[in-house]
């Protein structure tokens, strides 16, 4: 869903900044649906397997295995591929001030604001697409992108990273990139649309 979150005019670019600093503080240290994680400990220990459902009360995740589906405790499992990425993008046009648009799942949202200097809260109505396409220019790729690649994330919670390219899926128009200035390298899978090429691998030294 998209959300339109009303913020004191003329902050808005404050807002997105203070929001993904927290999403990228937080997001590649937090297991969630769909991620793929390996098992540290116990009987299951090295398998890895996508987690299906995330138990906070708990403190555990039901995850398959072997075409399984076991319990194991957060604390037993390392995260190897992100692919839940509960805010997909974050957007703010100067022909709609005092306004962000977040797209995302809504219970992301809400913690990704809560607190933020400057924001004034979210506007009940879900906002589709078509209400706010007039106002985003998609930009075409030239380029095929191909796995080696270095490029620059153009949206989202990463905006502004660059990544290299581990894995291209040209039905699902995704990739899996890992971020250039991360500590630890986790893949990250991520629209095509929301990348620009900044260095093909046939040019790197």
């Amino acid at each position: 869903m998209i959300i339109a979150v009303r913020t004191t005019n003329g902050r808005e670019m404050a807002v997105i900044s203070s929001i993904t600093s927290r999403i990228k503080s937080k997001i590649m240290k937090e297991i969630g649906e769909g991620d793929i994680a390996e098992i540290t400990s116990g009987e299951y220990k090295d398998k890895r397997g996508e987690v299906i459902k995330i138990d906070k009360v708990n403190e555990s995740a039901i995850i398959k295995i072997d075409d399984k589906e076991v319990s194991i405790s957060l604390e037993e499992l390392k995260l190897i591929e992100k692919r839940s990425i509960p805010i997909k993008a974050i957007m703010h046009t100067e022909d709609i001030r005092g306004y962000i648009f977040i797209e995302g799942d809504i219970n992301a949202i809400q913690e990704a604001i809560k607190n933020i200097p400057h924001v004034k809260g979210i506007v009940g109505k879900d906002i589709t697409i078509s209400e706010i396409e007039r106002f985003i220019i998609p930009e075409k790729q030239a380029i095929k992108i191909e796995e080696g690649d270095i490029v620059e994330i153009i949206s989202g919670p990463f905006k502004g990273e660059k990544a290299k390219v581990t894995r291209v899926d040209e039905l699902k128009q995704e990739i899996v990139v890992e971020l250039l200035d991360a500590v630890i390298p986790i893949p990250v899978t991520i629209s095509m649309n929301v990348v620009r090429i900044y260095e093909k691998k046939s040019k790197q030294k």
